[in-house]
């Protein structure tokens, strides 16, 4: 299948005696990405390559967020425009008016939050692909499990942030990643991302059943406060992919990180 070009080297396999699926590069003649061999004073030489380059995919997510950082504080700018509309008698019109312009933003941002986190979950799948790549041993989670629970109930409440931490030990370090620490960064992220998720449905709610001047504030106010956690998440995301992607450029730059 490998010679017909069904297959390429990236593509896992796994025999009854393995512990964990591999690349199929560790079976053919060309050799691992990881594989070292012993020079003079037992040095070890470490060849790091891609099994996906990142790179491209990596500038469109954090570009993404950018836009996404910017989509919340268009958001911000709108909710606002609406408390000072519910602060004294409106017409019809400027009520129309208003709805309108808060159902725009709201559809561009739920498409934003699409595009947005298909790509992150997309590269959620290459880091971790490539980290295994990098001949990283006994890591937990494969590269369809760091993306799939995400969806899983509960398991999504922990498992992301400890996949998430993986990748970013196994981009410090592949030989000894289990023995590096996480970065608060991953915390910060993490916690950010479950807050908005909360205020999120929190927010939903309220809109849904706002009917007077006094619950449409409570909604509006909700909805401010979860666009400034989604801006903090931005920055903090963002941060987060550039760090690991710069990492993982750094093991393969340097092809021979000391022991």
């Amino acid at each position: 299948m490998r010679e017909n070009g069904e297959l390429s080297n990236s593509d896992l396999y796994r025999t009854d005696e393995m512990p964990e699926w591999r690349p199929l590069s560790d079976l053919v003649d060309e050799p691992s990405p990881s594989r070292f061999v012993e020079g003079e004073a037992d040095a070890q030489i470490h060849r790091f390559r891609f099994t996906r380059h990142p790179e491209p995919l990596t500038r469109f997510v954090k570009g993404m967020l950018l836009v996404s950082f910017c989509v919340a504080l268009l958001s911000i700018w709108s909710d606002w425009l609406e408390l000072e509309l519910l602060k004294s008698q409106y017409t019809e019109v400027e009520a129309e008016e208003n709805d309108n312009r808060q159902s725009m933003i709201a559809l561009l941002s739920f498409a934003v939050f699409i595009v947005t986190g298909v790509a992150f979950l997309k590269w959620i799948y290459r880091a971790n692909l490539n980290s295994r790549g990098f001949g990283a041993e006994g890591m937990a989670f494969t590269p369809g499990w760091a993306v799939g629970y995400y969806f899983v109930p509960i398991m999504s409440l922990y498992r992301p942030y400890q996949a998430m931490k993986e990748i970013w030990q196994v981009s410090s370090d592949p030989v000894r990643w289990k023995s590096e620490s996480g970065s608060p960064l991953l915390g910060c992220w993490w916690a950010l991302w479950l807050a908005a998720a909360a205020l999120g449905q929190i927010g939903f709610r309220l809109s849904m059943n706002a009917k007077t001047i006094e619950t449409l504030r409570a909604a509006t106010h909700a909805s401010i406060i979860a666009a400034i956690v989604d801006l903090m998440l931005c920055l903090i995301a963002w941060a987060m992919v550039s760090a690991i992607a710069a990492r993982q450029a750094g093991l393969v730059e340097r092809g021979a990180p000391e022991t």
